[in-house]
């Protein structure tokens, strides 16, 4: 992670956050040219995002949208940057939540309340806008929630006599069947390298590894919450229930079936279709194990929209991202191109429900998984401006815990140290 010191950024006096933003970055300027459409640019990778545009610009034609695809989520974030440093960043971004206050915090996401403060507190839950909104200001339009949950080949399951475990208890039993049934076969890989997953896990379990409060952000990577949730995977880990190949290794695994099921985001559905086709209708979703007899999920990705600090379109930019993450038609249009995006906004996902071939999942509305999963998720998590850093120092740790010289709860006490540090570093207020 950069370590970029942003002094000045917190203002005691307005008793909220502010970001110090990049020199010509002022104010909006009119966008709107007398003889034609405003012209605006979008960058992103996700799934049908030249179809949005497409869409949007054959629907009207006040704005003008010219689409410059990233090819994944690691190069965009370097790649915005740069492009701030250098005044040539696209109008419209994409950010995932977890850096949505790297980016505010690093200049390059424009403070958008003015813009789109009201549509945000409007059209969606506050569960949703608390990741999107700090500090007095909005930074960005949510468009989906990557809630975590089980996908799984339901023919598998049926062959090893495996019920779908509702708690993480039924979880382990089951993975001990499968695993002394055939041992060239496992129910799940071990989220042990995945800092996200990890995360979403310690979410699940109540934990808030970051908040803001008043000019300072609070840090709390290793609370009890979060020991809890690592101990729950580090058992399956410790008694070799869970593969812990790479990815290449584990995709292989999931086309020879010795791979039953996967956790992940909403998301992944589209994943799931795109690369094993041939496994059409064997596949299912559940909602993700829990912690006790109540229902609880967590979210494992999803993005948002803003406008970039550069940017002078704010206005214009916003009434796009208005029509992708609020109308029928702008998802529709995304659905068109293959995604599975699980939009948290109610209009966009009645759409998606009926947009969406089920067929792949046997029929089997996921949706609706999803959504119950939405309602279970803990309130009053916050991706913190220093996200990047934590997922950085656990990952530094995965190597001996995959080696079983150390616990996955061994590198909590590291990953908060350097969060704290790189947040002090750069100038940011620590309590």
């Amino acid at each position: 992670m950069r370590n970029i010191r942003r002094s000045s950024f917190l203002s005691a006096a307005a008793g909220a956050l502010a970001i110090a933003v990049l020199s010509g970055c002022g104010g909006t300027a009119p966008a709107a040219a007398p003889d034609g459409p405003v012209e605006i640019t979008f960058s992103s990778w996700l799934k049908g995002s030249a179809d949005v545009v497409e869409a949007y610009n054959a629907a009207q034609d006040e704005v003008h949208v010219t689409f410059q695809e990233v090819p994944t989520s690691a190069d965009n974030y370097p790649q915005l940057s740069n492009q701030v440093k250098a005044k040539t960043a696209p109008d419209v971004i994409t950010v995932e939540y977890p850096r949505v206050a790297e980016m505010a915090t690093q200049g390059v996401l424009k403070d958008i309340t003015k813009e789109a403060g009201g549509l945000v507190s409007k059209e969606f839950s506050p569960s949703i806008q608390s990741l999107v909104n700090f500090g007095g200001a909005t930074w960005g339009v949510p468009l989906d929630a990557g809630v975590l949950q089980m996908y799984y080949r339901a023919d598998l399951f049926e062959k090893y006599g495996i019920e779908v475990p509702t708690t993480w208890d039924e979880y382990s039993a089951a993975a001990a069947k499968v695993a002394a049934a055939d041992p060239k076969v496992r129910l799940a890989s071990s989220p042990a390298a995945d800092p996200a997953l990890l995360a979403g896990f310690a979410w699940q379990h109540g934990a808030q590894w970051s908040s803001l409060d008043g000019d300072a952000w609070t840090v709390s990577i290793d609370d009890e919450a979060t020991v809890e949730a690592m101990n729950v995977q580090q058992e399956l880990l410790g008694a070799k229930l869970l593969w812990t190949e790479d990815a290449p290794v584990l995709q292989q695994k999931q086309t020879d079936g010795q791979l039953l099921s996967v956790i992940s985001g909403a998301w992944y559905g589209g994943a799931l279709m795109s690369s094993f086709g041939d496994q059409a209708g064997k596949w299912r979703v559940a909602p993700l194990p829990s912690n006790s007899d109540k229902p609880a999920s967590a979210m494992y990705g999803g993005s948002t929209f803003g406008i970039s600090s550069t940017s002078d379109k704010a206005e214009a930019g916003v009434k796009f991202i208005q029509w992708m993450t609020t109308t029928e038609a702008g998802m529709e249009a995304r659905l068109s191109g293959k995604s599975s995006v699980f939009p948290v906004n109610e209009t966009a996902r009645a759409a998606a429900f009926k947009a969406f071939d089920p067929s792949f999942f046997g029929g089997q509305d996921i949706y609706e998984v999803a959504g119950e999963g939405l309602e279970s998720i803990p309130e009053g998590w916050v991706w913190g401006p220093a996200t990047v850093t934590t997922f950085t120092s656990l990952v530094d740790s995965a190597t001996k815990v995959k080696e079983g010289t150390a616990t996955i709860a061994d590198g909590l006490p590291a990953a908060q140290t350097a969060t704290v540090e790189d947040l002090k570093n750069r100038g940011i207020a620590v309590k």
